[in-house]
C-alpha cells in the first residue's frame, strides 16, 4: 500500500475487475483489427509496396493515437461533466483526463469513486479510445496506399486523432453527446469510423487519382483471407465492449439505452453470418471472390449503428443487404473513376445504410442522459429514437465531414502535395523510402538520384 494515499476499496472489487477484464478484452480486440487490416492491405498492394504500406499505416495509427491524447478523451469526457452538473465542465474533464491528468495517472484505489466511479474501467476505456483512433487513422490510409506521401498522411492523422475524431465522437457517441442526447443512436461509432472513414477515404482516393498499376486479386489472395479471417474474430471481441457494463445492475448501450449481452452478441453472430450468405451469392453473380471475405465484415457494418437495440433477427434481416450495398457502392466508384476498392466500398456504403437503419430498428427506443441523472436536459433515457431524427443528424454529419475532409485534403494538395512523383510509384515505394532494407548500394543510388531529381523540379 501507498504511504499517505487513502484507498478505496469501493475501485477494486471482484466485480469491478469482472469489468476491467471485459474492457481489456475489447482492446485486444481492436488491435486484432489493426493486425488484420494491415494484412488486408499487404494482400491487395503490388509487392514493390507492401513494406511501406505496413510502415506507413502502423506510422499514421502511431500519430493519430498520440494526437487523440491530448485532449480527446477529456472532450469526450466533456459531455459527462455537463450532464452531471459539473462546474466548468469543459476545462475540469480535460484537466482531469488529459494525458497528464491526475485520472489517468492515479491507481484507481486511490481515486475517489464519488468523484471518479469505476476507476479503472474509466483508465482502459481511455485507452480503448486511442486504440480506436488509430484503428481510424489506419483506415484513412487504406484509401491512399501505394500513392500517397508520408507527410500529408501524418499530417492528416494528427488533425485525425487530435480535433476531428474527438469532435465528431463528442456529437454523436456517449448519452450526452449533442446529438445522441437528441436522439440520433450509434451504439460502435458508426459516425466516427465508417461513415467518417468513408467519406474521407472519398476525398483523398479521388485527389490522389488512380494508382498506375493495381495487382490482381489472385497475387495474395491468402494474405487478404488470413486478415478479414482475423477481423471477423476482432468484430466480437472489440463490439461488446463499446457500451457500458454495469456489474450487479445489468449491460447498457453506450447510449445508456437498455441493452444485453446475449441478445447483443448473437445479432453480432447473425450479422456475420448474413453478411456471408449474401456475400457468397455476390461473389458467384460478379465472379469475384473478393465479396466471400468481405461480406460477413459488410454485413456486420451494416448493423453496426444499432446492435445494441437489435433482435438477432433484425441484425440478420439488415446485414443480408450489406454486401449488396457494399457492391452497389463500389459500382458507383468504378463509374466515377476513383480508385478505391475497400475502404469506401466496405465502410461507407455499409455504414451510412446503418445509420439510416438504426433510426428503423430503434424507432421509439428511449435513450440518452446520464445514470442517476432525474430531470433536466440530461434526464436518463428522455430521449426518443425516430427515423427523422436520425436522418437529419445523418445528413448533418455527412455533410459536415465532407466539408472538413475536402478542406484539410485540398489544403494539403496545393501546398506540399499528395502524391509521390510518377518515376517513384512506377519503381515502387518500399526502394523509395527504404533503399537499404530494400535493395543494397545500388538502389540507394538510384533513390538518392530520384529524390535530387524531384527536388530540382
Amino acid at each position: 500500500m501507498s504511504a499517505g494515499l487513502k484507498t478505496f476499496s469501493a475501485q477494486v472489487t471482484a466485480g469491478a475487475y469482472v469489468s476491467d477484464i471485459f474492457y481489456i478484452l475489447g482492446c485486444f480486440g481492436v488491435v486484432l483489427g489493426m493486425v488484420a487490416l494491415t494484412l488486408l492491405d499487404a494482400g491487395i498492394v503490388n509487392r514493390k509496396n507492401v513494406v511501406d504500406t505496413i510502415v506507413q499505416k502502423w506510422v499514421c495509427g502511431a500519430v493519430g493515437g498520440l494526437a487523440y491524447l491530448v485532449m480527446g478523451y477529456g472532450s469526450w469526457n466533456w459531455q459527462i461533466y455537463t450532464a452531471l452538473g459539473v462546474p466548468h465542465p469543459l476545462r475540469q474533464a480535460l484537466s482531469d483526463w488529459s494525458i497528464f491528468g491526475p485520472n489517468l495517472n492515479t491507481f484507481a484505489q486511490h481515486l475517489d469513486p464519488a468523484f471518479v466511479p469505476g476507476a479503472d474501467t474509466a483508465q482502459i476505456f481511455a485507452a480503448f479510445f486511442v486504440l480506436f483512433t488509430m484503428l481510424i487513422c489506419m483506415l484513412m490510409h487504406s484509401a491512399g496506399v501505394e500513392r500517397l506521401k508520408p507527410v500529408p498522411a501524418v499530417i492528416m492523422s494528427a488533425l485525425i486523432g487530435g480535433l476531428i475524431s474527438p469532435a465528431i465522437a463528442y456529437l454523436t457517441y456517449g448519452s450526452a453527446s449533442a446529438l445522441t442526447n437528441s436522439g440520433l443512436h450509434d451504439f460502435v461509432g458508426d459516425f466516427a469510423m465508417y461513415v467518417f472513414v468513408g467519406i474521407w477515404g472519398c476525398i483523398l482516393a479521388w485527389r490522389l487519382g488512380p494508382r498506375q498499376t493495381i495487382a490482381p486479386v489472385s497475387a495474395n489472395f491468402p494474405m487478404m483471407a488470413l486478415g478479414a479471417f482475423f477481423l471477423i474474430l476482432a468484430i466480437p471481441l472489440f463490439v461488446p465492449a463499446c457500451g457500458f457494463l454495469v456489474p450487479g445492475v445489468g449491460y447498457y448501450g453506450i447510449a445508456v439505452n437498455d441493452s444485453g449481452l446475449g441478445v447483443l452478441f448473437m445479432s453480432i453472430v447473425l450479422a456475420l453470418v448474413a453478411g456471408g450468405v449474401s456475400g457468397t451469392i455476390v461473389a458467384y453473380v460478379k465472379g469475384n471472390p473478393i465479396y466471400i471475405i468481405l461480406g460477413p465484415i459488410a454485413g456486420y457494418i451494416s448493423c453496426s449503428a444499432f446492435l445494441d437495440i437489435a433482435l438477432p433477427w433484425q441484425a440478420f434481416a439488415v446485414g443480408f443487404f450489406g454486401p449488396i450495398v457494399m457492391a452497389l457502392a463500389d459500382a458507383v466508384m468504378r463509374r466515377l473513376g476513383i480508385d478505391d476498392p475497400k475502404i469506401v466500398p466496405l465502410a461507407f456504403g455499409p455504414g451510412l445504410y446503418s445509420a439510416i437503419m438504426a433510426g428503423i430498428v430503434g424507432s421509439g427506443k428511449m435513450q440518452g442522459g446520464f445514470f442517476d441523472v432525474t430531470k433536466g436536459t440530461y434526464a436518463y433515457q428522455h430521449a426518443r429514437i425516430s427515423f427523422g431524427t436520425q436522418l437529419h443528424g445523418t445528413v448533418l454529419m455527412v455533410a459536415g465531414i465532407a466539408v472538413v475532409a475536402f478542406v484539410v485534403i485540398f489544403v494539403l494538395e496545393k501546398t506540399i502535395g499528395l502524391r509521390v512523383t510518377a518515376k517513384q510509384e512506377a519503381q515502387g515505394l518500399d526502394a523509395t523510402y527504404w533503399p537499404r532494407f530494400m535493395g543494397g548500394p545500388q538502389a540507394v543510388a538510384e533513390v538518392t538520384e530520384l529524390k535530387t531529381a524531384s527536388v530540382t523540379r
